[in-house]
């Protein structure tokens, strides 16, 4: 739908979601893909030599062929690697981070970005756990999480695993989505081009 002028400049973290973009371009100058975070957006619009855009869309959160996919770590519902990058390319993963992280700095986490009402029991356990053996499936992880969690509290969210909201706060912290959000929305204010009165 563009027109020759038209540019679409796309970011994406996942190396992935970058193969099948390139696919989908089919080599079309109007199109760019950059394998990095939008946070990144005003130094890379910079590079490429555009001062204004007309339009901005945030896509948030995962993607279906992430939790699909279960050697991604993102998903309890079939056991893999505690992984959880949206950037496989880079960077920590939930298993290292959960494997050197201090319990005050776990129950932040989970209390903070999973709104988890016990998240001080469930990184009590993730530490006991740990100290056993190193958490690094998301069998494992889902396990620990489920034990931890009151049977009744958890028959009023029914329905709901017990690890979900673990799961999602550790996703968000280690690929650290609130503060990249936080980065580019101001990017997206500076980039954009005023509309004329009408």
């Amino acid at each position: 739908a563009l027109s020759e002028r038209g540019r679409l400049v796309a970011f994406d973290k996942d190396p992935q979601a970058i193969e099948v973009a390139r696919e989908l371009a089919c080599g079309d100058a109007r199109f760019a893909i950059v394998h990095d975070s939008f946070a990144t957006m005003g130094a890379a619009l910079t590079e490429m030599g555009i001062e204004k855009i007309d339009g901005v869309l945030l896509d948030l959160g995962l993607s279906s062929p992430q939790v699909d996919q279960a050697t991604r770590g993102f998903s309890f519902r079939a056991d893999g690697p505690l992984d959880m990058r949206m950037d496989t390319s880079r960077g920590e993963t939930a298993a290292e981070w959960l494997a050197r992280a201090e319990q005050q700095e776990i129950t932040e986490v989970l209390r903070d970005y999973g709104e988890e009402r016990f998240a001080k029991q469930v990184a009590k356990a993730i530490v006991d756990a740990r100290s056993r053996e190193p958490l690094v499936r998301t069998e494992q992880l889902a396990a620990v999480v489920a034990a931890a969690v009151r049977r009744r509290e958890a028959r009023r969210e029914a329905g709901q695993n017990p690890a979900t909201r673990t799961f999602q706060a550790l996703r968000i912290h280690i690929n650290q989505e609130l503060e990249e959000l936080t980065r580019v929305l101001p990017q997206c204010v500076d980039a954009l081009a005023r509309a004329s009165a009408s």
